[in-house]
C-alpha cells in the first residue's frame, strides 16, 4: 500500500502506514494521509513517465482531484439552481452562463467563457464565437474550430457536433409530440 501526504499544496509519496499531522514551516496546514493501493499508484507513476514525465504523481492527483471538485461543485448548483438564466445565444444554440469555450491555432490553445452574456478571452476581451476562432487565423469557421464545455460537462465538445445533438434532440422531441397528438 502507497501513501501519499498532502503537505499544503505539496503531495509528497509516502510508504509507511501510520497518519501524520503536521504543521507547514509558516504554521498554517496539515499532513493528510491518503491510502492507495500501491499498484495504482505504481501504474500512475509508470503512464505519467511515459506520457508527462515533467510531471510527479502527486501533483497529477492533486490537479486531479482540483478539477473534479470544480466539476462536481459546478454539477451541484446546476442541480440546485436549474437552468441557466443568463448566457450567450449562438445562432440557434443557447451557451449557459460558466460555458468553457477552447480553440487552438497552431500549438496555441486560448480559453474563454461565458460571462453573464458574453464571452470573455482570457485577456478580458469581449468577443464573438468568429472572433475567437479567429484570433490567429482568419477565416476559420468557428463551429468548426471551437470546443465547448458547459457547466457541469466532464468533455469538450466541438460546437459544430454540439449543435447537430441539439438539433437532433429537438427533431426527436417535435416527432414525440406529433406520435402524441395522433395517437389521441
Amino acid at each position: 500500500m502507497s501513501i501519499i501526504k498532502f503537505v499544503g499544496t505539496t503531495a509528497v509519496p509516502k510508504f509507511d502506514h501510520g497518519w501524520g499531522r503536521f504543521l507547514r514551516p509558516d504554521g498554517a496546514g496539515f499532513t493528510l494521509t491518503i491510502y492507495l493501493p500501491y499498484d495504482i499508484y505504481l501504474d500512475l507513476e509508470l503512464h505519467l513517465l511515459e506520457t508527462r514525465p515533467d510531471i510527479k504523481p502527486a501533483a497529477f492527483i492533486q490537479e486531479l482531484l482540483h478539477r473534479w471538485l470544480t466539476l462536481d461543485k459546478e454539477r451541484l448548483i446546476a442541480r440546485k439552481n436549474g437552468q441557466a438564466l443568463r448566457g450567450f445565444q449562438w445562432k440557434n444554440v443557447f451557451l449557459p452562463d460558466g460555458t468553457r469555450l477552447r480553440t487552438r491555432h497552431h500549438n496555441k490553445v486560448e480559453f474563454a467563457a461565458v460571462v453573464g452574456e458574453q464571452i470573455i478571452a482570457e485577456d478580458g476581451q469581449s468577443l464573438t464565437p468568429s472572433q475567437f476562432a479567429n484570433r490567429h487565423a482568419c477565416g476559420r469557421n468557428a463551429w468548426r474550430f471551437v470546443w465547448l464545455r458547459l457547466p457541469g460537462d466532464d468533455y469538450w465538445v466541438r460546437a459544430d457536433q454540439f449543435r447537430s445533438r441539439l438539433e437532433q434532440a429537438q427533431q426527436q422531441r417535435t416527432m414525440s409530440k406529433e406520435a402524441l397528438a395522433g395517437t389521441v
